[in-house]
């Protein structure tokens, strides 16, 4: 999977690549609007922090990929540390849409408490960055960052694992969800540290896979709730 998406990326024109852009930030958008009136008209919290996950996304690539000039012309290096700060907002709205997704406050304790801890390291990560931006180092908290990003992925993938086994809601759906982005995130993060070669494609190849893993992400939302509900009439 990773190599076609990369493939189609590096053989797409620059104007077909904006227009994919504008269209990425489209569903980015729309996906998250959606996620919010389900929240509203289920008062369901789960699409809240699906909806928030969405967004510091979206607010993230807008950042880093859009106004990254803008930043880097004011702020010069220090620009890092904004970035750094806004994987903690997207981090926790994942892990409370995780932990929502899976209602493992009633149905996981065990995991309950790991991804309560895991919240907790990256309050540990917050600090450490808060430390880096007065010594103005930056390796400690991008590498603590990523570490914590590294354990949310994999124990979120296990989590969806077990609740495949055991038949519950949705949980299929979620790993058919989770494959485009893992796979993506793992070329862009593989990039990021060799530091060879234009981000330009494997950026694209990124966004590509997002806009499978969103969509396909609506469907698991949808067939979770279905589900819950059939059980609840039953």
């Amino acid at each position: 999977m990773d190599v076609s998406l990369i493939t189609l990326a590096t053989v797409t024109d620059l104007g077909s690549a904006l227009g994919f852009t504008l269209a990425w930030y489209a569903v980015v958008c729309f996906s998250m609007l959606v996620s919010l009136y389900l929240w509203r008209r289920l008062e369901d919290r789960t699409y809240l922090f699906y909806s928030g996950y969405l967004g510091m996304v979206g607010m993230m690539s807008l950042t880093n990929h859009v106004m990254e000039a803008w930043f880097l012309e004011r702020w010069g290096e220090h620009f890092v540390f904004l970035n750094n700060f806004m994987h903690l907002p997207y981090a926790f709205s994942y892990l409370l849409f995780v932990k929502c997704y899976f209602r493992v406050a009633t149905q996981g304790v065990g995991w309950n408490r790991f991804l309560t801890g895991m919240q907790w390291a990256y309050g540990v990560a917050f600090l450490w960055w808060g430390v880096a931006f007065f010594l103005n180092e930056t390796l400690g908290s991008e590498w603590a960052i990523l570490s914590c990003n590294l354990v949310t992925l994999i124990s979120s993938l296990i989590l969806a694992g077990i609740a495949t086994n055991d038949n519950r809601a949705g949980a299929k759906e979620f790993l058919y969800a989770s494959l485009p982005l893992t796979v993506c995130s793992v070329v862009l993060v593989a990039q990021f540290l060799s530091e060879a070669g234009p981000m330009g494609p494997l950026l694209l190849a990124f966004r590509t896979g997002f806009i499978l893993h969103v969509m396909v992400f609506l469907v698991a939302l949808s067939v979770r709730y279905r589900d819950l509900r059939n059980q609840l009439e039953e």
